[in-house]
């Protein structure tokens, strides 16, 4: 997991629309171009890259693995 120099904790996938360091909230700058998950944030079927994803630390594991089991 990666933390932006700024602080900042990203919450890859679902197009950077949760992660605070997508440069739409006041204050922070976009971290995107710093970022190692960019990519997640890139595709639309992000929870199948989760679902495949070995990084156990990201936010978005959990949902992942729930989103598959049901």
């Amino acid at each position: 997991m990666i933390i932006d120099p700024t602080g900042v904790e990203p919450t890859p996938g679902n197009l950077a629309k949760d992660c605070l360091g997508n440069g739409r909230h006041k204050g922070i700058e976009c971290c995107c171009d710093e970022c190692n998950y960019m990519l997640c944030c890139m595709t639309e079927n992000y929870q199948q890259r989760c679902a495949d994803c070995s990084e156990f630390e990201c936010p978005r594991k959990d949902v992942a693995i729930y989103s598959q089991a049901t």
